[in-house]
């Protein structure tokens, strides 16, 4: 009788053991090799190891996607910081949400406009029409916060088109329906690649010292399931590292877990070269720890939160910087997802394709 009860519980302990989780994980842009760490933490057995399964959901711009996290439809985001920092704002309804892991830790978003164009500096945009992804893209707050300290006002002295992202945008720009780009890097680094000259225009540099997009999840998922969060932002924090010591190796891996990502055309050197071009573009965003110190994945810096509200309130986005920055974040989680050996996941990367 004890032997039975000793092989059922066994039974019953493998099979929890063996059962994933699922979380859903929303985007606010298409997944590309860029932003698809998780695709190559699948391809290295690293979200198996963790027992998690991931669904990746799309969603047009932070605006968008936060209200689905909010009814816990979304377990996790990949959201600009600004839309939560505005809805700690007196009258507003606070999102019951926080930041869990920082991801790309400095800004993201440029202007550029094409080689020959008059246009040198940001000054020069008035009066002009502005290409942006979408008005609910994340990025939206800041842009309007750095023209108005410019003395120019969003939608008085220029104008914000949402084109979409890619194709859309880049035709916009060379028809001259649009006298610049404010897409993020990669964006940018594309249209370069397709053959297109562009000048970035050069940004206030408290601008560029802004985090931007992180993993962000519900209150309520960072209190009772805190195993499952740290399990995500450590598979994560593992490939983005992988990565880091494989680029090449880390693209052909999106592409085997994902084809739908590789590009179209014959010149499989160029198409890999172009797609590297791209990650490269990124990644020292990803890597922008302080100098001396070893990478504490997901963490967010001491102040880094404070100068994120000063320069919102700075730029009149928000009314006032008396906003209790713990709701914003937590680095709770961050030891439990720098639980790994480096050593091992180099070694892992060497293999990649």
């Amino acid at each position: 009788m004890k032997a039975r009860l000793l092989l059922l519980a066994l039974g019953l302990w493998c099979a929890a053991a063996g059962a994933q989780q699922k979380i859903v994980f929303g985007l606010v842009s298409p997944l590309t090799v860029v932003n698809g760490q998780l695709l190559v933490a699948k391809h290295l057995g690293y979200l198996a190891e963790e027992g998690i399964e991931v669904e990746t959901v799309v969603f047009n711009g932070s605006a968008v996607l936060l209200p689905q996290i909010v009814t816990k439809r979304v377990t996790v985001g990949f959201p600009n910081p600004d839309p939560l920092v505005i809805s700690r704002q007196p009258g507003k309804d606070p999102l019951p949400l926080k930041y869990v892991y920082n991801v790309i830790r400095e800004n993201v978003w440029e202007f550029a406009v094409l080689a020959n164009s008059p246009v040198k500096t940001l000054a020069d945009l008035k009066g002009k029409k502005i290409a942006v992804g979408a008005l609910a893209f994340g990025n939206i707050p800041l842009t309007r916060a750095m023209f108005k300290e410019m003395g120019i006002e969003v939608g008085r002295d220029l104008e914000l088109v949402p084109t979409g992202l890619g194709a859309p945008a880049f035709l916009a720009l060379k028809d001259g329906r649009v006298d610049a780009l404010n897409l993020f890097e990669t964006m940018h680094t594309q249209l370069e690649t397709q053959g297109t000259a562009v000048r970035r225009l050069k940004m206030p540099q408290k601008y560029l010292d802004l985090f931007s997009n992180g993993i962000i999840a519900h209150e309520d998922t960072i209190r009772t399931n805190p195993k499952l969060l740290a399990a995500f932002g450590r598979a994560l924090a593992k490939a983005t590292l992988a990565c880091n010591v494989n680029r090449p190796g880390c693209v052909k891996a999106a592409w085997k877990e994902d084809p739908s990502l590789k590009p179209p055309g014959t010149n499989e050197a160029k198409i890999l070269a172009d797609s590297v071009a791209l990650l490269n573009a990124r990644y020292d965003k990803y890597l922008a720890f302080p100098k001396g110190e070893r990478p504490r994945w997901g963490e967010y810096p001491e102040g880094a939160w404070k100068n994120m509200v000063q320069v919102m309130a700075d730029g009149g986005q928000i009314q006032t910087t008396a906003i209790d920055l713990n709701s914003l974040y937590t680095n709770a989680l961050v030891p439990a997802m720098n639980n790994f050996d480096p050593a091992a996941v180099i070694a892992d990367a060497r293999k990649l394709p």
